[in-house]
């Protein structure tokens, strides 16, 4: 892995630029943290409805 991702200059994921700060450690861009995100799940009373 290239240096500038290892220290978190851009995406680790996407390889796209974060914000111009280097913090030292690897790091996903906004885009990237979205689609790690689990989705919440329904409720029951959301489920009752969909049957």
């Amino acid at each position: 892995m290239p240096e500038p991702k290892l220290n978190g200059f851009y995406c680790e994921r996407c390889g796209s630029l974060i914000d111009g700060e280097e913090p030292g450690y690897p790091r996903l861009c906004e885009d990237c943290e979205k689609e790690n995100r689990p989705r919440k799940k329904q409720g029951k009373k959301a489920q009752r409805r969909e049957q």
